[in-house]
């Protein structure tokens, strides 16, 4: 099969991490901006509108048409060419406002999509690079690296997680891509599995480890240097193993502290 367009979107669809596209943030801003200058323009055609009113208020005709819709879709549809461009230009606003909110909505919803994790851009751009599907415009495509967004990245973004992939692309074999040997798949299940296993036996062994030395250790100063000891790896290892956010690592470290100084007490007395 020629290198083109059709292996590009085989090689896309064959993880979910490498749907990876622009997303022409700067040109979407200028586009914004664009549509942002129409609105201003009709804001100002208002406004010059209201003060037309205010100077010809005395007209009757003129006062109603401004204070009844009726009366205004009345004229307009009559052929008055004061109130036949009033509707005109309202029937653009609704377009050109419909048109820049939907355009800010779905740019507020691109912004909030993840950039590609870095393993997975490396192998998208390594592919890219070999096969080279295109040419025009979309040859260097990969020159704005930093303007990718990913639609569906790895939902375990924790160091060991992350570790353990790049560990496993280098030791195992994996599946091969048909097109491109140096591109390997492997179980994201089993990556997953793995790591916590291992974060379950490493944060028992702290904690067991801690209880243990505390239970030996009968000096009070010793004791209390050692639960800031543990509570500081506690943490440590919450971030390193886990994807929690700070508040929920700072809430169980204070927990563990708090069982410990528990201990250290009951043991004392």
């Amino acid at each position: 099969m020629i290198s083109g367009y059709a292996t590009f979107s085989e090689f896309i669809a064959s993880d979910p991490e490498l749907s990876i596209y622009r997303s022409f943030l700067a040109l979407t801003s200028r586009n914004l901006l664009y549509q942002q200058s129409e609105l201003l323009a009709l804001e100002h055609r208002f406004r010059e509108f209201d003060e037309d009113d205010s100077k010809s208020s005395a007209n009757l005709d003129i006062l109603l048409s401004a204070k009844c819709w009726e009366t205004f879709a009345n004229n307009a549809a009559h052929g008055e060419p004061r109130e036949s461009e009033r509707l005109e230009t309202i029937k653009e606003l609704r377009t050109r406002l419909r048109e820049y909110q939907e355009s800010l909505i779905l740019q507020r919803h691109i912004l909030g999509l993840p950039r590609p994790q870095k393993r997975a851009f490396r192998a998208f751009q390594g592919w890219f690079d070999n096969e080279k599907p295109f040419v025009g415009y979309g040859h260097d495509m990969l020159k704005h690296g930093e303007d990718f967004i990913a639609l569906q990245p790895s939902s375990d973004q924790d160091l060991l997680t992350t570790s353990l992939q790049n560990l496993a692309g280098r030791l195992f074999p994996g599946v091969r891509h048909e097109t491109t040997t140096d591109v390997k798949y492997y179980s994201a299940d089993h990556v997953s599995r793995l790591a916590t296993i291992l974060t379950v036996l490493l944060a028992s062994l702290l904690i067991n480890g801690a209880i243990v030395l505390l239970y030996i250790v009968k000096s009070e100063h010793i004791r209390l240097g050692m639960v800031a000891i543990f509570t500081s790896l506690f943490a440590g290892s919450l971030a390193v193993l886990t994807d929690g956010k700070r508040t929920d690592i700072i809430l169980a470290t204070a927990a563990c502290a708090a069982v410990m100084v528990v201990f250290v007490s009951a043991s004392g007395d």
